[in-house]
């Protein structure tokens, strides 16, 4: 297996950005070519949309889920629950390489998720940020308001929090406001897990119908960044308990690393989830795409992969609106409890 220079000093390199210059700067972990070898653990992925296997559309709605069809040898970087301080360097990072991906929205207050309040627009303080996406090519998709788990919902509930989404980034963008095509369901839920039941699916796939197409991960391409929260790593780094350069921390960028190059074999594609509150996912990101350059892969955004997937006019219908989006004027909320 190949690796590429940048990947070997990875660990030994100053990786502290200057938002975080009074933190202490990673020193040396492991060597990166202590990185486990391929794994020929996982099914190969078909490689043709007519490959798709059979679903039950009461269940399923349309959109990529693990065992779907991939392009060979092709990379879909995603990122949920931002935007946050992180994002800017992320999209540094992507501008750089010449990368586009795709970022799943929240826009709740994340200081204080638990009592989230639709009459704030958290997105605001993100505006340029935002701006900068859409301008530099990245797709954006809905992972809805607050994260909540869409099975626990019900239909109206589910129905304010994919709206809401959309009418705050309206509020911030205006017309520079991008069509949203993609859905990303907090937790992959009802999907992804074993504790969903099939009514679950029914329901969510029903509330789901029209609003956009449904973007999971591939199974082991996940980063597992949001797993634990290594010692020093925080979501904010100006935050007193921001403090990069622990063996945990590293460790945790090697951890990974590992997990995706480990499948990485230059065929097998993978729609790799991260998140933008997650620095060390930061701290690898560079390393991340440039060794997957060096093994043959080509990047794309999830838009990308629905016209691979559904043909060019996959989207010449833009999805429908909803019920409590049509009820809301700009710039008044839809109440937490409507019904």
């Amino acid at each position: 297996m190949r690796v590429s220079p940048c990947l070997a000093a990875l660990f030994a390199a100053t990786l502290a950005w200057p938002l975080a210059a009074k933190s202490p700067q990673p020193t040396g972990a492991q060597p990166a070519a202590a990185l486990p070898a391929v794994q020929a653990t996982l099914p190969a992925s078909p490689t043709s949309p007519d490959e798709a296997p059979p679903r039950d559309a009461r269940y399923w709605p349309r959109g990529y889920f693990p065992g779907d069809p991939l392009p060979p040898s092709t990379i879909y970087l995603s990122f949920d629950d931002g935007p946050t301080e992180f994002t800017p360097q992320l999209l540094d990072i992507l501008k750089e390489e010449g990368v586009r991906a795709t970022f799943f929205l929240n826009s709740y207050d994340k200081d204080h998720p638990k009592r989230a309040d639709a009459s704030k627009n958290a997105l605001a303080k993100y505006r340029d940020t935002l701006l900068r996406m859409v301008r530099e090519g990245h797709a954006i998709g809905n992972h809805s308001y607050s994260h909540q788990d869409l099975a626990t919902l019900s239909p109206s509930r589910i129905d304010f929090q994919l709206s809401t989404l959309q009418r705050q980034l309206r509020e911030v963008l205006g017309p520079e406001t991008p069509a949203i095509h993609l859905i990303r369901p907090p937790f992959g839920s009802p999907w992804l897990g074993n504790w969903n039941k099939k009514k679950d699916r029914e329901k969510v796939c029903a509330a789901l119908s029209g609003r956009g197409i449904v973007m999971l991960w591939t199974t082991g391409w996940d980063s597992s960044d949001s797993a634990d929260w290594a010692k020093g790593e925080w979501f904010e780094a100006s935050a007193k308990r921001y403090h990069p350069g622990s063996a945990a921390y590293e460790n945790k960028m090697q951890r990974e690393l590992g997990r995706i190059l480990g499948r990485a074999d230059g065929k097998a594609s993978g729609v790799i989830l991260m998140h933008d509150t997650h620095p060390t996912s930061r701290d690898v990101l560079k390393a991340l795409i440039e060794e997957l350059k060096l093994r043959g892969y080509s990047f794309a955004t999830l838009e990308d992969y629905c016209r691979w997937r559904w043909g060019p006019e996959v989207f010449s219908a833009a999805p429908a609106g909803t019920s409590a989006e049509k009820r809301a004027a700009p710039g008044k909320p839809i109440p937490e409890t409507a019904k």
